[in-house]
């Protein structure tokens, strides 16, 4: 069993909790969790600044990419400089008994920051069906509820609050209480430096903004239990998604004037467009799911099977606009895709299903990829001719999030991408289309001349703290632009234990490697997640305890001992 230590806490949210899981798999960062302890080191050695630590004054910005929400804008995601993720990360892995202990304040939470030893994430991703659950449950005791959610939540959380939610916002204001000695100010000010500085927003994906974000909203949740007096029984989050019941009758305008208050106190806002009074006599979205399952064919299916499983869900689409019902029936149905005949038609209606709905576009490279590896006989020539032209239309609306996974597609089959596509890419000013387009050239996967010039202006001490600081870093470590000078890493202090090390971030082939290893993975996450969804429905709280061992007995220098390769 994994000694629930520091150590271990900071491996787990470097290995698991770094790239954002809208990215595809080839995305790594084992080899960062692996070094963690040199890498620090090394930074940590650095000549103190005005008595602090060097590292307190790095200042860098994440690689950006847009990822598709479901009826919706498309969502900003960050990935951190990874020296800057790994400060911040040992940062809450050093103090996390103490930083759980304010999460655990909220009592209202059904998205806990459950720590995961064995699972896909560090941090377990909460289930949306925490919430449906409360609200069915809820419909049937009182008359009626408050909805409502925060106004762009991650990307509005002012780093300050951070310290604020910890210790309360009149100790933490006072000058003498500012010192980085206290852990929250600490992560207040690492939150900063890893987002060029700035006290307004959290990147979307790290597992890091998971936990800040729900110790801010656990903040939350204390202030209404004070002005309210609910309980769990009346009120409950989802991330940042509140259900409210008074507790002796409030009316729903007074209950959204104590939520607004208590969200001000941490300078967020409420979502008014989404602020609603539900009367609990309304019909709630259940048993859609168990619809979907019951239209998947089973053992081999034939195409008139599969494509009366397209109509029915079409048909559950036009029943539920407001629910992804889509992706969620495609996402049970991967055996069915992966072994039914006809496939060169399903292989369409796919692409036509991912056109209409970009959500599905994760989804649907997973299913060519599982299929090329059992069948072999995805139509390679069609894929090509979509994504030739796909990707321009992409690029121009900077739908980064889908090039990437079209790319990385592309890469993992072999498709050569042609010279039109290819070129539009250049437009891109991302970090991950730049490299796996590189990765592409240097495969002979791009048609014609492709100048990297536009992107290789980021090999410099600058463009590793920017926002192209993968490619800039990750093409010298694989050598994937020809004759680069790796000089700018080598003399940057913060790099250079990085590079020392070959730390690598991608791995091309990672991910989706065989049908069975895919689904096991997949079922043992659905476990995971039942588990919480029947503790919460005993009392509508998750205890962490019960998940997460306050094992803290080993002595962290054991494991410090011991040579970063073995670490």
């Amino acid at each position: 069993m994994v000694a629930k230590n520091k150590s271990e806490r900071l491996r787990r949210l470097l290995s698991h909790g770094y790239f954002a899981p809208e990215l595809p798999p080839c995305f790594v960062s084992t080899d960062l969790a692996r070094f963690r302890k040199s890498i620090f080191d090394s930074i940590a050695a650095m000549p103190a600044v005005r008595q602090q630590s060097a590292y307190y004054r790095y200042i860098t910005e994440p690689a950006w990419f847009y990822f598709p929400r479901f009826g919706k804008d498309d969502r900003r995601h960050g990935v951190p400089n990874p020296v800057s993720y790994l400060l911040l990360s040992k940062a809450i892995a050093d103090n996390y008994v103490h930083f759980r202990r304010s999460a655990k304040k909220s009592r209202l939470t059904s998205s806990p920051p459950v720590f995961d030893w064995s699972g896909a994430r560090a941090v377990m991703r909460p289930s949306v069906d925490l919430r449906d659950d409360f609200r069915v449950d809820l419909s049937s005791r009182r008359e009626e509820y408050v909805s409502a959610d925060l106004r762009s939540f991650f990307h509005s959380i002012y780093t300050h609050s951070i310290p604020w939610a910890i210790y309360g916002k009149d100790w933490a204001k006072v000058p003498a209480n500012r010192g980085y000695n206290h852990y929250g100010n600490l992560l207040d000010l690492l939150s900063r430096n890893l987002q060029g500085g700035q006290t307004i927003g959290l990147p979307v994906g790290p597992d890091t903004s998971r936990l800040l974000a729900e110790v801010v909203a656990s903040g939350i949740d204390e202030k209404l239990r004070e002005r309210l007096g609910v309980t769990a029984r009346d009120a409950s989050r989802y991330i940042d998604d509140f259900t409210i019941s008074g507790v002796n009758g409030e009316r729903g305008e007074d209950i959204i004037a104590a939520l607004r208050q208590a969200a001000l106190h941490f300078e967020l806002e409420l979502n008014n467009e989404k602020s609603e009074i539900n009367s609990t006599a309304t019909r709630h979205n259940i048993g859609w799911k168990q619809a979907a399952r019951a239209y998947i064919p089973h053992g081999n299916p034939d195409l008139p099977s599969m494509q009366q499983f397209f109509y029915e869900v079409g048909r559950l689409c036009e029943a539920h606009p407001t629910i992804n019902v889509e992706k969620f029936a495609f996402a049970c149905a991967r055996t069915a895709f992966i072994r039914s005949s006809g496939w060169r038609t399903i292989q369409s209606l796919l692409v036509n299903a991912y056109r209409r709905n970009s959500t599905l576009v994760s989804l649907v490279v997973e299913i060519f990829l599982l299929r090329q590896i059992d069948r072999g006989d995805l139509d390679l020539g069609n894929l090509k001719d979509f994504l030739d032209h796909r990707l321009p239309s992409l690029a121009r609306a900077n739908r980064t999030g889908e090039i990437i996974w079209l790319l990385f597609l592309a890469i993992r089959l072999g498709v050569i991408v042609g010279a039109r596509a290819a070129e539009s890419l250049l437009q891109v000013d991302n970090g991950m289309v730049g490299l796996l387009a590189a990765l592409a050239k240097s495969r002979n996967l791009i048609q014609g001349q492709f100048d990297l010039a536009p992107w290789n202006t980021s090999h410099t001490s600058d463009g590793l703290k920017g926002p192209m600081w993968l490619y800039a870093y990750q093409t010298a470590v694989h050598g994937i632009v020809p004759g680069l000078d790796t000089a700018f890493i080598e003399q940057d202090p913060f790099f250079a234990p990085l590079f020392a090390k070959k730390v690598s971030f991608l791995r091309i082939e990672n991910g989706f490697a065989s049908v069975a290893g895919t689904i096991q993975s997949l079922r043992s996450e659905n476990e995971r997640i039942s588990r919480v969804r029947s503790d919460f429905l005993e009392d509508f709280t998750v205890d962490i305890d019960d998940y997460d061992d306050d094992d803290f007995a080993e002595p962290d220098a054991a494991g410090d001992a011991v040579d970063d390769e073995g670490y």
